[in-house]
C-alpha cells in the first residue's frame, strides 16, 4: 500500500474540545512481523475524549498525541507471527487511546477478534459502555435474580446498557432521569421504574419502594453532587454505592449519618483497572457475550449521528450537546 495516506486525529494543546483537535495525514507503515494493521471503521466520541482534549483527564498523553479510546475496524495486512488472525476479521481495540486514525498497527494482545456478522458501527461502541455496565452489575456485589438496583443517568449509554442487562439477568432497575420525555423510552428497554432526578422523584421513588417493600442493595453513580446523594439515600441498610463517572463535575459530599447509621460501603469502578489487571481469556468471554447480545438485539446501544473526518468540528459540537439519543461516531472508512 505504497503511497497511502493514515489520516489521525491529534491534540496539539489543550484547549476546548471544539478547538483542541485537528487531522493531520502520515505514512502508512506495512506492519512488522508482531503487528496487525487494521483499518478503522467508527470511533465514538466519549466523554473521556473530550476530557483529554481539555486536558482534564486522570490520565493524559504527551503532546503532540493521536487519541481515542475506542473503536473497531477490520484487519487489512497480517504480520509473519500473527497467524491467529487473518485479513478480513473485525477487531475490536482493546489497549489503545489512539483509535482514532485511519489505519492502527497493534499487537494481538492490543485487539479482541468478533463476530463478522456484528457491523463495525455497532462493534464500535462495545468497549466502554456496555462492559462497564456488565462490571458494575456482575462484580460490584454479589446480586441475585429479583435484586433491585438504582441508578443515575438511565439514559445514557451505560445506563441504558446497565436496563438490558441486567433484564437478562433477572435485576430489577429503579431508574433516574432529568428529562420526563426519556420514560417511556426507558420503559420501552425493559426498566421497571423510572422517577425524575430531582426532589419530587426521590419522593416518589421512596413511596414506590416502602409501597412495595423493596430492598435495595446497590446504587448506581455518574453524576456527582445531588443526584448521587438521591440515589444513596434509597439504599437499604448496608448497601454500597458505586461511582464510575461525575457527569455533573460536583463533588461527593456524604453524610457522615450515611456512613454511621446505614454502614452504607462507597466504592469507585474504573474500566481501564479491569482491563488492565484481568486475564484476557475472562475479558474476551465477556466481549464475546456482549457482542452475541448485540447481534440478538437484546443490547441496543443507540447512534445519535455519524460524521465523517471533514466534519470533525461539528462531530465534537454535537458530542457536546444535552438531548441526544445515542452516541456521536466519527466515520473512518468511506
Amino acid at each position: 500500500m505504497m503511497g497511502t495516506i493514515n489520516r489521525q486525529i491529534i491534540v496539539n494543546k489543550f484547549s476546548t474540545p471544539e478547538e483542541g483537535v485537528s487531522v493531520r495525514e502520515q505514512d502508512y507503515k506495512d506492519p512488522k512481523p508482531n503487528e496487525l494493521i487494521i483499518r478503522t471503521g467508527y470511533c465514538p466520541i466519549n466523554p473521556a475524549d473530550l476530557n483529554v482534549i481539555e486536558g482534564k483527564y486522570g490520565r493524559l498523553p504527551e503532546l503532540p498525541a493521536v487519541i481515542g479510546n475506542e473503536g473497531s475496524g477490520q484487519v487489512i495486512a497480517v504480520g509473519k507471527e500473527c497467524g491467529h488472525f487473518k485479513e478480513g476479521d473485525h477487531v475490536l481495540y482493546m489497549n489503545r487511546q489512539d483509535c482514532w486514525q485511519e489505519f492502527v498497527a497493534a499487537t494481538p494482545d492490543q485487539i479482541i477478534k468478533l463476530p463478522d456478522s456484528l457491523p463495525l458501527k455497532l462493534s464500535a461502541m462495545l468497549k466502554v459502555n456496555p462492559a462497564t455496565a456488565w462490571l458494575l452489575l456482575n462484580q460490584g456485589i454479589k446480586m441475585e435474580s429479583h435484586d433491585w438496583v438504582v441508578q443515575n443517568a438511565s439514559n445514557s449509554g451505560v445506563g441504558v446498557a446497565i436496563i438490558q442487562i441486567a433484564k437478562s439477568l433477572g435485576i430489577k432497575t429503579m431508574n433516574f432521569v432529568r428529562r420526563e420525555d426519556c420514560k417511556d423510552k426507558l420503559l420501552s428497554l425493559g426498566a421497571d421504574a423510572v422517577f425524575t432526578d430531582d426532589e419530587s422523584g426521590k419522593i416518589e421513588a421512596t413511596q414506590f419502594i416502602k409501597n412495595k417493600n423493596i430492598i435495595l442493595p446497590l446504587a448506581i453513580n455518574a453524576v456527582g453532587g445531588e443526584s448521587a446523594l438521591r440515589i444513596m439515600s434509597l439504599l437499604s441498610e448496608g448497601g454500597t454505592h458505586i461511582t464510575y463517572g461525575a457527569m455533573s463535575k460536583r463533588p461527593l459530599k456524604i453524610p457522615n449519618s450515611f456512613l454511621i447509621f446505614k454502614n452504607l460501603t462507597i466504592r469507585g469502578l474504573w474500566l481501564s483497572h479491569w482491563l488492565k489487571n484481568e486475564d484476557k481469556s475472562n475479558i474476551e468471554e465477556v466481549y464475546q457475550d456482549l457482542a452475541q447480545k448485540m447481534i440478538d438485539e437484546k443490547l441496543d446501544q443507540p447512534i445519535d449521528s455519524v460524521y465523517g473526518l471533514e466534519e470533525l468540528e461539528e462531530a465534537v459540537k454535537r458530542s457536546m450537546q444535552e438531548g441526544r439519543n445515542g452516541k456521536v461516531l466519527l466515520k473512518f472508512q468511506s
